[in-house]
């Protein structure tokens, strides 16, 4: 039996307390299914529900993702401190008007005597104001032993536990007068310098950023189970901790789950990029870091006998007795010169006497100690580990520093193996190649994870965060959280992050879900990173719409805003993803016009209509054909009531915070008013004489020129031989309903604007471009 499995023994494990139910299961599995975050950075309440195996978070940049992962660290993970900047921004207001009352001491409060019932008050506020972490655990009747000190009931038979951290820069009245003394003694030679002074400290917040200690250490408490976001997550609401609350003792969360770290910067690059190695003055590369912390806590010998392995030891043991006789033989000269100076004397040391001590982890302490081969079982090509592809660099550490991980958590120094084990990795993506994003998560998860022979009931858990399309779409949306930016509002007064459950956005609509997920899929849309979206109908607008923002509207051209190509017949699947990522949004659809007409019979005899889609040149009765206008907005049917629509019309605001701009055809000025049904005939409606200018046979300068020809040059010729705008208008509808290649034309339209063609957009186009334009001003960006 191996030493990992033996680790892990359901007989290892600490018996359960007294007072365990009689009918506990002799094992079980225990899972963090939740986290909520409280006053941490611009994290005012945050809740994230936690997969059982994997989580991803996505986000726009400057979202929040990282403020998750830092909380749980500074939280969970030993040598992360809080710093002052961590605690909420809404906050300071109340911890400077707290200081401020501090500055007026006279005398050590330590000391001085008085009521207790004012620190008793200003003790509850300071503890108000300070950042929390709730975390909830699912755990079986067979975990009691573990979850047994977080308990809120004496009976229980498995669910959920939970369990609160809070940062506390005071515990008791006493410490929190010590706090405002030494305050009071740092602010004393300042605090007359006037208001515009900046001599250290200005408040409290400025005495934390030189003083970090002074912020006190985080305590538990447990939670009432009744009131869980995992059971009852439709109405569960945080609550204050009840008044005289006792703190549990950090051990015992210790025992129940552990929290490994892998940071976006990873010092790629080579050598002089990596880290310095703790024994020497050289730089190694990062995977030979890995191995050299691998080593070091796992090969060499520890005077508790923890991490023995006897055939390296026997092995270094025989290389260092050699190595001590040889230097012993090369160093005797220069020893018999120094015994001239009369040097050792008679009560001095009588030899001097070489021995080395060889560690293990000492043998790879070196840029070269890993290199590559470049052929299997052969050494004539040797590669160090700074010239090989960063991609290959960055994946070969992500694993090592996973199965180092899953390798510490099964031979814990003391004790048997946590329940729960919590991987957080911030952005693997970088320097990886698309197929390896889409399998990372997977992987990396079967690399923490010990096989459930070797380690029953222990649980693995994923934390990714990630600005990769890729990588996120290679899970279903149960996996993926969505963190989203909250402006400033008159209920919020601070920018703020919220996080969605991307699972539960579709509801029981199967259908709708299953389009959104693969079309994410294919299409590795950006949408769930971007600030702003642009639906667009075909293919025309997916190629001209960005060349004319980046023509006409440069501000928006230099924001985030992803492009969708997903028709007008579709793009109201996606509303209740928008309304959950409320990001202004624009969708440039077509009008559709089409026409009623008779169908065939039923076998009944039951006369039937069909629409047949048709140029619209002034007709009456005309219906809309868009699924997306007829079913989300404006939910118009006839085609004239989208002639002159109003701005509420044009504008979706159902959704608090969350606004969609609809762009459909309307009539073109520059053509008599004549009324256009798709992109590609309001662009040639918008830009007539350009189109004619096309089949000019030569220039103004009298040099000869070739007409377009394919998709382009046949759109070119209808407008030069169309005798009136409504006969071009029928002749465009044929040529684009039977034979036109239209990527072909975009594409041709595409290459002349490059080349400095003067083509105009749209106004339908250009009016939403517009407008996204000043939603998407810094102005209106939330707040860090």
């Amino acid at each position: 039996m191996n030493e990992a499995a033996a680790a892990v023994l359901p007989e290892a494990l600490p018996a359960a307390p007294v007072g365990a139910p009689a009918d506990a299961p002799a094992a079980g599995t225990i899972s963090l299914r939740a986290l909520e975050l409280c006053q941490f950075r611009r994290l005012g309440k945050v809740l994230v529900d936690v997969d059982k195996n994997t989580t991803i978070l996505v986000g726009a940049n400057n979202s929040g993702k990282t403020s998750v992962l830092a909380a749980l660290r500074h939280f969970l993970a030993d040598g992360s401190p809080f710093g002052a900047f961590d605690v909420s921004l809404s906050q300071w207001p109340a911890l400077r008007a707290l200081s401020k009352g501090w500055e007026s001491l006279t005398e050590d409060p330590t000391t001085a005597g008085g009521a207790e019932e004012p620190w008793v008050e200003q003790l509850a506020r300071l503890l108000s104001t300070m950042p929390t972490l709730d975390l909830w655990f699912d755990a079986q009747a067979g975990m009691y032993h573990y979850v047994a000190p977080f308990l809120s009931k004496f009976s229980w038979k498995g669910g959920a536990v939970g369990v609160r951290l809070r940062l506390e820069p005071a515990t008791h009245v006493d410490e929190l007068k010590d706090l405002a003394w030494t305050y009071c003694l740092a602010r004393a030679p300042v605090k007359n310098m006037g208001d515009k002074s900046l001599a250290w400290p200005i408040d409290l917040l400025d005495f934390w950023l030189r003083e970090p200690g002074k912020m006190g250490k985080v305590r538990a408490y447990k939670l009432d189970a009744e009131n869980n976001p995992i059971s009852g997550s439709a109405t569960y609401a945080s609550k204050p901790l009840p008044e005289g609350a006792a703190p549990i003792e950090l051990k015992h969360l210790s025992k129940l789950i552990r929290v490994d770290f892998v940071a976006a910067q990873r010092g790629l690059g080579g050598e002089e990029a990596a880290s310095k190695s703790a024994s020497g003055m050289h730089r190694v590369g990062l995977f030979s870091n890995q191995l050299l912390k691998f080593a070091s806590e796992h090969l060499n010998v520890a005077s508790t006998g923890h991490g023995h392995r006897t055939d390296l030891i026997q092995a270094i043991a025989e290389a260092q007795e050699e190595l001590d006789e040889k230097i012993q033989k090369a160093i005797a000269p220069s020893v018999a010169e120094v015994q001239e100076l009369g040097y050792p004397g008679l009560h001095d040391p009588q030899e001097i006497r070489f021995r080395t001590r060889i560690q293990a982890a000492d043998l790879l302490d070196h840029g070269t100690a890993v290199q590559y081969s470049m052929k299997k079982e052969s050494t004539e090509e040797l590669l160090p580990e700074h010239s090989i592809g960063l991609g290959y660099q960055n994946l070969q550490s992500l694993s090592y520093q996973l199965v180092s991980f899953k390798a510490a958590r099964l031979k814990p120094e003391k004790g048997a193996p946590v329940p729960v084990h919590l991987v957080m990795i911030e952005e693997p993506e970088a320097h990886l190649h698309v197929q390896v994003q889409r399998i990372f998560p997977g992987k990396a998860h079967k690399l923490i994870s010990p096989s459930a022979k070797d380690a029953p009931g222990l649980t693995s858990q994923l934390l990714i965060s990630t600005h990769s399309s890729h990588l996120a779409h290679a899970e279903s949306f149960d996996r993926l959280r969505y963190v989203r930016r909250v402006a400033r509002s008159e209920k919020t007064a601070m920018a703020t992050t919220e996080v969605v459950n991307l699972g539960q956005v579709f509801g029981d609509d199967v259908a709708t879900r299953k389009f959104a997920e693969r079309y994410f899929q294919v299409q590795h849309s950006d949408l769930l990173f971007a600030n702003g979206a642009v639906f667009v109908e075909g293919v025309a607008e997916r190629m001209l719409v960005p060349l004319f923002i980046e023509r006409y509207f440069p501000t928006l051209g230099s924001r985030y805003v992803s492009f969708l190509d997903i028709g007008g017949s579709h793009a109201h699947r996606l509303k209740p993803l928008m309304e959950k990522l409320r990001i202004p949004t624009v969708i440039i659809t077509d009008v559709d016009p089409v026409e009623e007409q008779p169908g065939k019979p039923t076998k009944t005899g039951k006369q039937t209509t069909k629409r047949v889609a048709v140029a619209n040149v002034g007709q009456g009765g005309l219906k809309c054909g868009n699924p997306t206008l007829r079913n989300w907005h404006p939910k118009l049917a006839d085609l004239e009531e989208l002639k002159a629509p109003t701005p509420q019309q044009l504008l979706w605001t159902e959704t608090a915070e969350c606004s969609v701009r609809f762009a459909w055809q309307l009539p073109v000025a520059q053509a008599g008013g004549a009324w256009p049904s798709t992109f590609e005939d309001s662009l040639v409606l918008s830009n007539l004489d350009w189109f004619k200018s096309l089949m000019k046979e030569e220039d103004d300068d009298g040099n000869e020129l070739e007409p377009p020809t394919g998709a382009l040059g046949a759109v070119a010729a209808r407008v030069l031989e169309a005798d009136s705008v409504p006969a071009l208008l029928q002749s465009l509808h044929k040529l684009m309903h039977k034979s036109m290649d239209k990527g072909d034309f975009a594409a041709s339209i595409f290459e002349l604007m490059s080349t400095g063609a003067s083509v105009e957009c749209p106004e339908y186009v250009a009016s939403a471009l517009s407008w996204l334009q000043e939603q998407l001003e810094p102005a209106k960006e939330p707040l860090a």
